[in-house]
């Protein structure tokens, strides 16, 4: 069985966690025919990419800590704290769960919660906002 774990964190390093925006690099790790649903909002491939875009106008870093990574078969799912230092140094921290699909080594499905750990209320939108 392939490690979908191992693709799912160095998916968030590479397309979140590197400052720079690549669309061929959002392109490698996700289908087009993508969907994610956050805290009730649906966004499709090209709605996500310009999600992307939108986090790194906003975010000078994002990091990640791993609380827990399981897969069962093509599903991954993960409890994860993102630490985002925005533009103006000011510094936010989100709590997420999140459940992704893999198919021919790309996800094409998210269904994540997200909820402010501390910062600024305008950050809460920082997992579906496009």
């Amino acid at each position: 069985m392939k490690n979908y774990k191992e693709l799912v964190i160095e998916t968030f390093s590479n397309v979140l966690g590197n400052p720079a925006f690549n669309e061929d690099t959002i392109a490698r790790y996700f289908a087009q025919t993508y969907r994610q649903y956050v805290d009730g909002n649906e966004l499709s491939y090209d709605q996500f990419v310009r999600h992307v875009a939108l986090v790194k106008q906003r975010t000078q870093q994002l990091s990640f800590d791993y609380k827990t990574v399981i897969q069962e078969g093509n599903v991954v799912f993960t409890n994860h704290i993102v630490t985002a230092t925005k533009n103006n140094g000011e510094v936010s921290q989100t709590h997420l769960i999140a459940e992704f699909h893999i198919e021919d080594d790309k996800i094409v499905y998210c269904s994540e919660l997200s909820r402010l750990i501390n910062g600024s209320k305008e950050d809460s939108d920082l997992g579906s906002a496009h």
